[in-house]
């Protein structure tokens, strides 16, 4: 039963330890690429690990909308409602509908992070489960030396 216990315990220290890395490395990616018009998006993260009845984990990561805009590439462009030959539309792109001031451009700060950070935690979580498993072995084994030959 200590076992489970410790498990758990273990489990939810490296998940947290996780979400605080992930975190840190999409403000990284952030400053790298120059996001950070009024820094509300770095601001914006929160981050929570739930225990469940049936002791599974769930992690949840929270972040402005935006910022997924701003990974994609899209957005900032006219208001709702404005149409070609309105005077927002002259005044926001030209004749083909190009923005004039704004290029779009996908600044990749989450979703290769998200990808790489995920296989991680995924490996970290298996390393963690076979070392337990590992100790938990030993530990039920008799005291006596057992040879194995092959």
């Amino acid at each position: 039963m200590s076992t489970i216990l410790d498990l758990a315990t273990a489990e939810k220290e490296m998940a947290l330890k996780w979400l605080e890395f992930t975190v840190a490395g999409f403000v990284k990616n952030m400053r790298q690429l120059r996001i950070k018009d009024t820094g509300a998006l770095m601001a914006s993260f929160k981050k929570q690990v739930i225990a469940t009845a049936d002791g599974r984990l769930q992690l949840d990561l929270s972040y402005a909308l935006y910022g997924k805009f701003i990974d994609m590439g899209v957005g900032r462009g006219m208001g709702l409602g404005v149409k070609k030959g309105d005077d927002g539309f002259d005044r926001i792109r030209n004749s083909r509908g190009q923005l004039k001031r704004y290029g779009r451009k996908a600044r990749k700060w989450y979703s290769k992070e998200l990808a790489f950070q995920t296989k991680r935690l995924a490996e970290l979580m298996s390393e963690l489960h076979g070392t337990i498993l590992i100790s938990t072995v030993a530990d039920a084994l008799p005291t006596e030396t057992i040879a194995i030959t092959f």
